[in-house]
């Protein structure tokens, strides 16, 4: 698929069909995580339970304090 990208605001953007959201499981408001790779980006849907172990491994030491 090839997109072009799009002026919004000072920024751009690509806008994403409703067609591939929903082959992708990404509804309104669902939050996704774009990662850079070699040949380009990775857009992956975050779910709640691998946004609590990245946040989890992340910050332990301040997590195990807190929990003290």
């Amino acid at each position: 698929m090839i997109k072009k990208l799009q002026k919004i605001g000072n920024s751009r953007g690509v806008l994403l069909e409703k067609a591939l959201l929903k082959l992708l499981k990404v509804e309104d408001d669902d939050q996704v995580e774009i990662i850079p790779q070699d040949e380009g980006l990775l857009i992956k849907k975050v779910d709640a339970k691998s946004a609590y172990q990245e946040v989890s491994e992340k910050h332990r030491k301040s997590l195990d304090k807190l929990g003290e």
